[in-house]
């Protein structure tokens, strides 16, 4: 697959994973939304439901209070002996009829009892009529319980007015054990069991009462109810009521599942981000497979080319004996088999590297002594070139643990590397010094420099730094990858500094004291 369609597959799957957490946020949105408002209907019917048990315990509490508890007889329906005297009775229905517009002289008195009206004349309300023989079907109602049911009335109203139009202090019209006990149940029967605070306020604005932990400023959201509203002139009398852990409560009902939700799709988001990267790093490590694939090619096809020519010649009986030049045909052959054992060597060091851990025979060792033999080896390619290399070992103390062959092939890629990317006469330059913990080693160069954006990657395996055709340099990828693997062996670091057109600096820390 071309990577642009990798890279176009990638867009569009990462719309939809982020459409897909838009949906997830939006969907939390609205729950956290409709708690909210489920919250907050419970609270204001539990409020509605404290106002009225409020205004029913005052109107108990004051009906109660108007009935004298010293005459329980009172409340008690009267017997024949303790009728009032019919002077009194007389007062009081000429009360009751001139209150519903009657003439008290006519006697006749309306009563309404359940919904049924009684007339009673002046024959009913004689004395003999409540001694004589008369059958309790054939007389609806006696003078004696007009009167009292006339009393009575005439009582209820007195309380109703009282009730009506003398209306007390806001603080006598309720206890806090009332208020909090009312509160409390009503939230419970709306399945709010949250602890709360409260204060209440009157006309004025001042507080009447409040709970012993009320904040007048707080972040938490504050309910009002106006008290007593059936009052003949309501007063402004405000129940304020806030809960400290209603954002806690509300969110304990959604957590589990935003929680969920969002950690899915920060999954889907981790899965398939990695799942991308893994494919873009496979699709490079590809290419850079299939160039080594064709450097190694390239580079295999030379020396067996070189080989297969001076066989020919050597087994060619045209060509005479004197003109072969066997010894030089011979020192070709060699060499180019050397140098086919050397890319064999490196192709297997980096599968050796890849399967298990290398094993290092590790000993003390003159590092000055191994940078010399390898700067010793290109002396003569350098001079070729008409270029220089120099050496300026000023360590102090070059008796380092290393392994030594090992080490000895790390200076000489170095060496190798700064050589080959240098396009004008070079100028290569191996330089040691004292660092605390051990010795510093750096290999620069007057090369063509590496780009600051490639110079992370130089030390990947098979990786070669992009320059036009890839064989006018010579090489597979490995050889940088081999100096980093034998520096960590070593329990050492290596970095880079370069610069386009100026040159490349490769720094070695190699630590004094090593482990077998």
């Amino acid at each position: 697959m071309k990577r642009k369609h990798i890279v176009l597959l990638a867009v569009f799957f990462f719309l939809a994973i982020f459409a897909l957490v838009f949906i997830q946020v939006r969907w939390i949105s609205n729950v956290v939304s409709a708690e909210d408002q489920q919250f907050r209907f419970g609270v204001n019917e539990a409020l509605k439901e404290v106002v009225n048990e409020l205004e029913r315990t005052e109107t108990y509490n004051r009906i109660i209070s108007e009935i004298n508890p010293a005459a329980p007889a009172a409340a008690r329906e009267a017997t024949p002996d303790e009728i009032e005297p019919l002077t009194t009775r007389q007062s009081a229905e000429a009360m009751l009829l001139e209150k519903y517009g009657f003439d008290p002289d006519v006697r006749s008195v309306i009563i309404n009892r359940a919904g049924r009206t009684y007339l009673l004349n002046s024959e009913s309300l004689e004395p003999e009529s409540l001694t004589g023989n008369t059958e309790p079907g054939e007389q609806s109602l006696t003078a004696g319980a007009a009167a009292r049911m006339t009393s009575k009335i005439i009582s209820i109203e007195n309380i109703v007015s009282r009730i009506l139009h003398e209306t007390p202090p806001l603080r006598d019209r309720f206890t806090s054990d009332e208020l909090n006990t009312i509160i409390r149940k009503s939230l419970d029967d709306v399945g709010i069991h949250l602890d709360y605070e409260c204060a209440v306020r009157g006309d004025y604005g001042g507080i009447i009462y409040r709970t012993p932990d009320y904040r007048e400023r707080t972040g938490a959201n504050k309910y009002l109810r106006q008290l007593f509203p059936n009052d003949p002139v309501p007063g402004n009398n405000i129940l304020t009521i806030y809960f400290p852990g209603e954002e806690k409560y509300k969110f304990s009902h959604i957590s589990f599942m935003a929680i969920a939700s969002l950690l899915i799709a920060l999954l889907l988001i981790i899965l398939s981000t990695g799942t991308f990267i893994v494919i873009f790093r496979q699709k490079k490590f590809s290419e850079i497979r299939s160039d080594f694939i064709n450097n190694m090619t390239h580079e295999l096809k030379t020396p067996i080319a070189t080989i297969s020519l001076a066989s020919q010649m050597l087994a060619d009986d045209s060509i005479p004996q004197r003109a072969r030049n066997t010894r030089e045909l011979a020192t070709v052959i060699s060499e180019e088999s050397n140098r086919l054992k050397v890319l064999v060597e490196k192709v297997l060091q980096t599968a050796i590297f890849e399967r298990a851990r290398l094993e290092l025979d590790k000993k003390q060792t003159d590092v000055h002594a191994v940078i010399i033999r390898a700067v010793d080896a290109f002396k003569l390619q350098v001079s070729g070139r008409g270029g220089t290399i120099s050496t300026f070992l000023d360590a102090s103390d070059p008796m380092v643990v290393i392994d030594e062959p090992n080490f000895f092939n790390v200076i000489l890629n170095l060496i190798d590397n700064a050589l080959k990317y240098t396009a004008r006469t070079p100028e290569i330059t191996v330089t040691t010094e004292s660092w605390h913990r051990g010795v510093v080693i750096t290999v620069s160069d007057n090369g063509i420099g590496i780009p600051r954006e490639q110079q992370k990657h130089i030390f990947d395996k098979f990786y070669r730094v992009p320059a036009g055709n890839t064989h006018n340099i010579k090489g597979f990828g490995l050889g940088l990858s081999y100096v980093k693997t034998i520096t960590d062996e070593h329990h050492g670091t290596i970095k880079v500094e370069s610069q386009i057109g100026k040159g490349t600096r490769i720094i070695i820390h190699l630590p004094k004291h090593q482990t077998k």
